[in-house]
């Protein structure tokens, strides 16, 4: 009688494991085996929630033996795992058994594969909430369920993997997802089943889908849970992101492209401002000696002539000397090293350089009083440079009235501000013409017949200048009622 009785336990259509009190296995029959995919030598004398229970099922398998335990009978549904890693639905029903004396001695558990009755459940389930809604979605709309098998595929999913509707209900998810995502998927299952995640996009910025071809696809993929009668599932929107990953693929070509040119634009200007500087260097060096009349006595035409070329050399070496500072700036960022200053010198340096020229329009230029040695940490070649620009336009711009340098400085704490106006009484700016000031090489007023020659570079580089020394340069002004550039550096904030 007992070999029959162990016979019939061996041959059942349900899957039979008997475990000791401490939940090991003492007896795994075959249906177990086919339906877990573990030989008994594998599991026996281990603990089955090593095995087939995943990390997420372990507190209710342990509530579920316990129950056991304590009342003699636990039923339970619930999800498990193969040893291949896909995962069933099973009906689970527990017994503890006594020995002779009526002690406990063994839990026997009968487990039974409901999965493919459970697939058909929420197909059906899914099936008759959105009645067909999803077909009309432009994007591929995914559902699945507690076992990783689709419960619901729209018509623009199949199209996007490559597959009939009716071939995909029912298969296990992964058919369409390439197997360095599996393990990717398999946790955000887990966490949107237990409510430990809220809707979000792509988990990952790179996802691939898998056709039934065997090609792979870039996608951006949303995810959410999705509750019907008590069940959750979870449903996931596909779009297929070829094309905008081959815009983006393209405009990085084009930006590669583009970087390249610039950075040949600014050697050849680098070049070319060099080797113009030598002739022209020449040119002034002879002209000087020839002004000097080392050379000889001079006529009044000749030296005025001479004066002309002189002054026209040296305007035009200036012109190339700005152009090698722009696409020097252009090509690679400067270190400006900080270094302690007397600011109120520079600023009186840059004022007496431009007095001549103010003097020679009629125009009056002061620096406003300021109190004691005014000192500032900055770089001095890059701020002798800003104030000479900012001076040196003031007056260019400037027809009659009055150019103006102001120093203001505020400390606050440990920081310590300072401001440099320079003011004018010239034409003055427009609010729409303010907007194109320090763009480089732009002129505002950029006829061939306007009166004032240059590049306009200049108030590009002083705002490139002052923004390395993590300062910056602000413009107020009107027409017809002058202008007010300020530098202000900030130093300890």
């Amino acid at each position: 009688m007992q070999q029959l009785e162990r016979l019939l336990l061996s041959e059942a259509p349900d899957a039979y494991v008997l475990m000791d009190m401490q939940g090991g296995v003492v007896y795994w029959n075959r249906c177990a085996e086919q339906i877990f995919g573990y030989s008994g030598q594998e599991v026996l004398g281990q603990h089955l929630s090593d095995f087939i229970v995943p990390p997420e099922r372990r507190a209710e398998e342990e509530r579920v033996f316990a129950d056991t335990l304590a009342l003699g009978r636990a039923e339970c549904q619930s999800i498990r795992r193969r040893k291949d890693g896909s995962l069933l639905h099973l009906s689970v029903s527990n017994k503890l058994l006594r020995d002779d004396r009526g002690q406990p001695q063994y839990v026997l558990s009968c487990k039974r594969d409901i999965s493919q009755a459970t697939v058909l459940r929420d197909i059906s389930l899914i099936a008759a909430s959105v009645h067909g809604l999803y077909d009309s979605l432009p994007d591929g709309i995914l559902v699945v369920n507690a076992l990783d098998r689709l419960v619901l595929v729209n018509r623009r999913a199949g199209e996007l993997f490559g597959w009939e509707v009716a071939d995909l209900t029912g298969r296990a998810i992964d058919v369409l997802i390439p197997q360095r995502f599996l393990a990717m998927h398999a946790q955000n299952l887990a966490n949107y089943l237990s409510g430990r995640a809220a809707p979000a996009s792509n988990p990952t910025p790179e996802l691939c889908g898998l056709k039934r071809d065997g090609g792979e696809f870039p996608v951006d993929v949303s995810l959410s849970p999705l509750v019907i009668e008590g069940e959750t599932f979870l449903m996931i929107a596909v779009r297929d992101i070829s094309d905008r990953k081959r815009i983006e693929q393209d405009l990085a070509e084009k930006n590669r492209a583009l970087v390249e040119a610039v950075e040949s634009r600014d050697r050849f200007l680098a070049n070319t401002s060099h080797e113009l500087r030598t002739p022209l260097n020449a040119i002034l060096g002879f002209t000087e000696i020839l002004l000097t009349r080392m050379g000889g006595p001079l006529t009044a035409e000749q030296e005025q002539q001479l004066q002309t070329v002189h002054d026209s050399a040296q305007h035009l070496l200036g012109l190339i000397t700005s152009l090698l500072d722009v696409s020097r700036m252009e090509a690679e960022e400067e270190d400006l090293i900080p270094e302690a200053l007397l600011c109120s010198e520079l600023i009186e340096e840059a004022v007496a350089a431009m007095r001549p020229a103010a003097t020679k329009k009629g125009l009056q230029l002061s620096l406003a009083p300021y109190a004691g040695e005014v000192r500032i940490h900055a770089n001095r070649r890059a701020l002798a440079q800003i104030l000479l620009n900012l001076v040196s336009n003031a007056v260019k711009f400037t027809e009659q009235g009055q150019v103006q340098v102001k120093l203001r400085q505020q400390h606050q704490g440990e920081s310590l501000t300072s401001w440099i106006d320079v003011i004018d009484t010239g034409c003055g700016i427009s609010e729409q013409d303010q907007q194109k000031l320090f763009r480089a090489f732009t002129q505002l007023d950029a006829k061939p017949s306007r009166k004032h020659e240059g590049m306009g570079q200049g108030l590009y580089l002083s705002q490139k200048l002052a923004h390395l020394m993590g300062g910056t340069i602000t413009v107020q002004s009107r027409p017809g009622a002058g202008s007010r550039f300020t530098l202000c550096l900030e130093e300890g904030a």
